[in-house]
């Protein structure tokens, strides 16, 4: 579920309505409204978080990544780190911007950092560029002015889920439901049965058969290394065929 949000104000609120929150007077916990998108259980905050407020600000200080944060999630940042080192060989290890980053766009991913995220409360951060293909809710909690901003909100849930065909060789119809955005291309009227996708098998190397691990090697360029010495031939009877 993605919540759009008009500032980093609201985008609090909303979080917190949302999320739960600690009190900053009494410091217990207020639980969250939505129990499969609360961060707590009334008494202590989870692990790994179910909701992630993002925004412009965050996102460039990575003030939402914290030391509890990379010790729950120390396997995966250490092999985004191997994933990041093998994509930009040379450059300095990722910074907390770009764990934040990584939790963003791995959204609803097994394996991956952003995997427990099942809702995101954003302000203008999710209009375009944005491939998490997990989305079926969208809130707009703000003024949509021109019917581009409303397209590229949208445009968020338009990702296909399953890409199986089905016994007449097309796709499967999708559906995402979509409040407070007025976007009136391809209104469908009704309420659609939702369809569950199919379960797919996550495919990963496992730790204890590393041993097993099949390398290649990295080839820069090639070289063409020609025997520039003269070539010559010596003929006898039997070369030449002679009888």
């Amino acid at each position: 579920m993605i919540v759009v949000c008009n500032n980093t104000t609201v985008s609090e609120l909303v979080y917190r309505w949302i999320a739960g929150y600690e009190h900053p007077t009494t410091g217990k916990i207020v639980p969250g409204k939505l129990p499969i998108f609360r961060n707590e259980d009334g008494v202590h905050f989870f692990d790994k978080p179910n909701t992630l407020i993002i925004d412009s600000h965050q996102l460039e200080s990575g003030e939402r990544i914290d030391a509890n944060f990379k010790k729950v999630f120390a396997r995966e940042i250490e092999e985004y780190r191997k994933e990041y080192r093998k994509r930009f060989p040379g450059r300095d290890e990722p910074s907390d911007e770009d764990l934040l980053r990584e939790v963003m766009n791995t959204v609803g991913k097994p394996g991956k950092l952003g995997e427990n995220i099942k809702c995101v409360v954003s302000v203008s951060m999710l209009t375009e560029g944005w491939d998490v293909n997990t989305v079926t809710h969208i809130l707009g909690v703000r003024a949509f002015s021109t019917q581009l901003l409303c397209e590229q909100v949208v445009g968020r849930a338009l990702r296909r889920v399953d890409y199986t065909v089905n016994e007449n060789g097309l796709l499967n119809e999708e559906y995402a439901e979509v409040y407070g955005v007025p976007f009136n291309f391809l209104r469908f009227e009704g309420n659609p049965p939702p369809i569950a996708p199919k379960v797919h098998h996550r495919v990963h190397a496992l730790e204890s058969r590393s041993q097993y691990e099949i390398t290649f090697p990295r080839v820069f360029g090639y070289r063409y290394e020609l025997n520039e010495g003269n070539l010559s031939a010596k003929f006898t009877e039997e070369t030449m065929g002679r009888h």
